[in-house]
């Protein structure tokens, strides 16, 4: 049975207000961010995802582990005794097709390690854990370039990123330096470019992997002295090591003028921040980051944000969250979007790591207000039975969210502008009416 760790005091926490909140003002919009899980709780994580049973997966040392915002429980579904877990990607079709892949570096810290081990692991709903595990390939790393980073494609096959790609090492099966291709049981798919896992090559150390809204891939990378936004093609070369970015390393000098050597430049690129986990946001909460790549930053602290043009093959605009909180969170490693907007990160990495959650303060001016009143109003409030709720400028009533940002169901009437709630069966407490364009509006259920 999984590992459960909790308190009494800690559940109270995330009832009652949760501690150590720090605060970051984006333009008109207060964001709000709460440590959620302490040092105390894990040690050294490396991916979060938000599962669909609305609970924070995350790959922490030999560990695979699971935590559940409205009870504070953190459940071990996976201890593998040895390693150092790096990426995770659940199937796009979990629970109902039981697949966890997962990539585990074989010494106690990657940077201490030169092996990493693929595995695929089933998982057990009756009994909450994770069984079977299968080691579908190994590849090689030098220090903490191990990359790691998985993702599902849009034909159901997995990528794979690893790091230190060397030309004149490139034969069949040769893994580094790559964005590799493969399916869920580790074979090579028939449309693959070679015979082996191959899908992009020229990579020094690409340490975060994204879809975009157009089914279009991104791997954000660690150059040597810039870093990268690639969009992920194919058989493509992206130039590592005779280029970083768009300059000639001079490594390799005769590839700066050869009229043979092609590579794929970054669609961006000159930012000096080193990035990690990367997820693209869509969400309208906070609408300072809608529509944009959103990059964790590790030594450089921060948020980098990438704009892209309608065709999501070019950045036109770079942004960078920085100073304030992100100073005390130190390194960010990874980030995890919820449905409602919020998202959570892992904090001052393997240092000190704790998890937080960020999400917007509604009571700021996220909530605009017009010029002949508010936008959203909602009453009675507080109310035991109905909600009466106004929207103004074509917006429409989205839906409704509990205290810990979670999506609950109510019944709802249209009439006109106004829409008609029918709150009866929640229980009594603070809820969210959230509508289109980011307004929302507070309401206390009697």
């Amino acid at each position: 049975m999984p590992h459960r760790y909790a308190t009494l005091s800690g559940a109270l926490l995330l009832a009652t207000g949760l501690s150590a909140q720090l605060t970051y003002q984006l333009g008109g919009t207060t964001l709000l961010i709460d440590e959620v899980v302490d040092s105390s709780r894990v040690d050294i994580p490396w991916e979060i995802i938000w599962g669909p049973d609305d609970r924070l997966w995350m790959t922490d040392g030999p560990r695979i582990t699971r935590w559940d915002p409205v009870t504070n429980v953190i459940d071990t579904l996976l201890d593998r005794g040895y390693g150092n877990g790096l990426g995770m990607v659940l199937h796009p079709d979990f629970p109902g097709t039981p697949i966890v892949l997962a990539v585990f570096d074989t010494s106690a810290y990657y940077a201490s390690g030169t092996i990493c081990e693929v595995s695929r692991f089933t998982y057990d709903e009756q009994a909450d854990v994770l069984v079977d595990e299968q080691v579908l390939f190994t590849y090689p790393h030098s220090g903490e370039h191990a990359a790691g980073r998985l993702l599902f494609d849009t034909t159901g096959h997995v990528l794979l990123t690893t790091a230190d790609y060397w030309a004149p090492d490139d034969t069949l099966f040769y893994p580094r330096g790559k964005v590799l291709r493969f399916n869920t049981e580790g074979g090579v798919p028939p449309d693959n470019p070679r015979g082996d896992h191959t899908w992009t090559w020229g990579h020094r150390n690409p340490q975060g992997l994204a879809m975009l809204p157009n089914g279009n891939v991104v791997a954000v990378e660690h150059g040597q002295a810039t870093n990268e936004v690639n969009l992920i093609e194919r058989d493509h070369n992206y130039g590592w090591f005779a280029f970083d970015a768009a300059f000639c390393t001079n490594v390799w000098p005769d590839s700066c003028s050869s009229p043979t050597f092609q590579n794929t430049l970054p669609v961006a690129a000159s930012f000096f921040q080193a990035p990690s986990g990367s997820e693209y946001y869509t969400s309208d909460a906070i609408p300072e980051l809608t529509d944009k790549l959103l990059s964790c930053i590790l030594w450089a602290k921060g948020i980098k944000t990438f704009t892209f043009n309608a065709a999501f093959d070019s950045v036109p605009v770079q942004g960078y969250l920085e100073g304030g909180a992100f100073n005390v969170m130190w390194r960010n490693r990874d980030i995890a979007i919820r449905p409602d907007g919020g998202f959570y990160l892992i904090t001052n990495d393997r240092m000190d790591a704790r998890i937080r959650w960020v999400h917007p303060d509604i009571g700021t001016a996220t909530v605009p207000v017009a010029a002949d009143g508010d936008i959203v109003r909602a009453w009675p409030n507080p109310t035991n039975e109905k909600l009466f709720v106004d929207v103004a400028d074509g917006a429409r009533v989205l839906g409704v969210l509990d205290a810990q940002g979670r999506s609950v169901v109510v019944p709802m009437d249209r009439m006109g502008d106004r829409f008609i709630l029918d709150v009866a069966a929640l229980s009594t407490g603070v809820y969210t009416v959230r509508t289109s364009g980011g307004h929302a509006a507070r309401f206390i259920k009697r």
